[in-house]
């Protein structure tokens, strides 16, 4: 059976280790937890029966084959590193790193200790994004001229009194586009491929701007297609996926119950209805994560599949910031010796 430990036990380290316990039983357990808070460490030791520490060292210690790295993400790259070093698999949460330097040791870390990786991209794991994925990548829709993906988080502002930790805590968490958008421009780049340019524009409640709530952008992909961004943290709950091709185009909206799915042909009077699920699997990426380390197998999800969306997404703030177009740094680091 494998052993895995949890680095940061907040609400996601929480819902993992119970979906493992629930889907994994007699494959795969959670022994262990690090936790730089009390309280959620006295949740691990007393509701999850788990094995504590504050030390992340004496975590990586014990006797595990895996960890889920589930900390605030300024966290993400050293200790993905540490435990690469101890020769242990990981699941790490997005982003993983907040600069592209820290992204490349983590990167060279677990490829050269030859570790399985897996970053929770979660709408990689969806069943309706994967079938907008392969009909993009099947040739039915033709040369790929643009890709649109619009989502709201649900939660709400920051001036009517909702405060997400990520937007008041955008050191540790990078700010809203390193930390959420950066769901879209995966999805964008995952879908058609690299980009090699974005010019982007953000707004906030946030006394004196210190933080962005909402994130617009617009992306050349280097095939020279161009894609689109929105994303936000306000109260309302929506998403929207559009696919144009030179011979058909997808489009998706509503929320999870109610998704539809339309593919258009060029020429034709009325859309054909794809059936398609978007929502989240319970396990989604982890699932994936755990089979590929008991196969012994690397995931296309690995880490250094994560670098590209990172690059972007820092190109977007530093948009946002100048008012200017960004180039995109080069999609992959040089392999690790």
């Amino acid at each position: 059976m494998l052993k895995g430990g949890v680095i940061g036990f907040g609400n996601i380290g929480q819902q993992l280790t119970r979906h493992i316990g629930d889907a994994w039983q007699g494959r795969a357990r959670i022994v262990a937890a690090c936790n730089r808070g009390p309280e959620n460490l006295a949740v691990a030791r007393d509701r999850f029966a788990l094995a504590v520490t504050h030390d992340l060292a004496e975590l990586l210690a014990m006797d595990l084959d895996f960890v889920l790295v589930t900390s605030t993400s300024a966290a993400h790259a050293a200790q993905v590193e540490a435990a690469a070093g101890r020769g242990l698999a990981v699941f790490c949460e997005k982003p993983i790193a907040l600069t592209l330097e820290d992204a490349d040791r983590a990167i060279a870390a677990v490829e050269r200790a030859g570790v399985v990786t897996v970053v929770n991209y979660s709408l990689r794991f969806i069943e309706a994004y994967r079938t907008i994925r392969e009909l993009a990548h099947s040739g039915g829709l033709g040369r790929i001229l643009a890709v649109h993906h619009l989502r709201t988080r649900g939660y709400g502002l920051y001036e009517a009194g909702a405060r997400h930790r990520a937007v008041t805590e955008a050191h540790e968490s990078g700010g809203w586009t390193v930390h959420h958008a950066c769901h879209d421009i995966d999805l964008l780049s995952w879908v058609h491929g690299p980009i090699v340019r974005a010019y982007a524009r953000a707004a906030t409640t946030v006394p004196g701007g210190a933080s962005e709530e909402v994130v617009l952008g617009m992306v050349d992909f280097a095939d020279g297609a161009v894609g689109s961004i929105g994303d936000s943290v306000c109260r309302i709950r929506e998403h929207a996926t559009l696919v144009i091709g030179s011979r058909a185009s997808l489009a998706m909206s509503g929320e999870a119950g109610s998704t539809v799915l339309r593919l258009h042909r060029e020429g034709s009077d009325r859309p054909e209805i794809i059936t398609a699920r978007d929502e989240k699997r319970p396990g989604g990426g982890l699932d994936h994560f755990l089979e590929c380390v008991l196969a012994g197998r690397p995931s296309p999800d690995s880490l250094r599949s994560a670098r590209h969306s990172l690059a972007v997404a820092l190109a977007m703030r530093e948009s946002a910031r100048t008012g200017r177009p960004v180039d995109v740094p080069p999609e992959n680091p040089p392999a690790a010796p």
